[in-house]
């Protein structure tokens, strides 16, 4: 909303696009910003921090457009789609958000915005790239709101998106991005390991939510593609 925008782009600078908290959603209207289907209602959401110029606006699937005021302002996503492992072998090294140290491809994770166009295709703007401790701090800073919700094995589970960081043409869906390396998957998965060992029934949880949350994002896929071939 036009205050939410106004005291963002009045904060305090230095400013920089970050990931800033774990929150309940408090009326299941914000979409994600990855995948934009609907947040639920009292249901975790991540925070992003994004800078964004004024001007006309498109959501990821190209179905809502409008005009924005421009500023720092406040994105949301849901937990299951705000980190993806770094799959990209030809990346360069970049910067941790967090500790500020150069981390290379396969060893960070990334969290992106989806395509104004086409929801789940990166969007151009600049991942936030993490490195493995870092986003395991930021799960593990408010777990009682994602336990259940994120989890090792829902780090694992198939999503309904093109999965590869340079998709085959005509793939929907499979597993997400993982390292084939035994020993940089183990620190990968351990980012969403919220204790010393795995509590089975918050893993079911989480993997139950995922596989929901896919059907969801798939749906809208679906409907997306009808909607635009021709006669759709």
């Amino acid at each position: 909303n036009a205050g939410a925008f106004a005291r963002m782009a009045a904060a305090t600078p230095p400013l920089k696009p970050t990931l800033t908290r774990v929150e309940l959603d408090p009326s299941g209207k914000a979409h994600c910003a990855w995948c934009d289907t609907a947040i639920e209602k009292d249901s975790p959401r991540v925070v992003r921090l994004f800078f964004h110029a004024p001007g006309s606006y498109s959501r990821n699937n190209g179905a809502s457009t409008g005009e924005n005021p421009g500023g720092w302002q406040e994105h949301f996503m849901h937990p299951q789609c705000t980190f993806q492992f770094d799959d990209n072998s030809k990346g360069k090294d970049a910067k941790c958000v967090g500790c500020g140290q150069d981390v290379k491809p396969r060893e960070r994770v990334l969290s992106r915005f989806g395509h104004k166009d086409a929801r789940c295709k990166p969007s151009s703007s600049a991942p936030l790239y993490y490195c493995f401790d870092c986003c395991a701090g930021f799960l593990r800073s408010d777990p009682a709101l994602l336990v259940g919700h994120v989890g090792v094995r829902q780090a694992e589970a198939d999503v309904a998106w093109r999965s590869r960081l340079f998709p085959v043409a005509g793939t929907r869906g499979g597993p997400p991005p993982l390292p084939r390396d035994l020993a940089v998957r183990q620190a990968f998965l351990s980012c969403f390991r919220f204790g010393d060992s795995e509590d089975a029934a918050a893993e079911a949880s989480a993997v139950a939510r995922h596989i929901e949350l896919q059907r969801t994002i798939a749906a809208a896929l679906t409907a997306d593609r009808k909607r635009k071939s021709p006669g759709g």
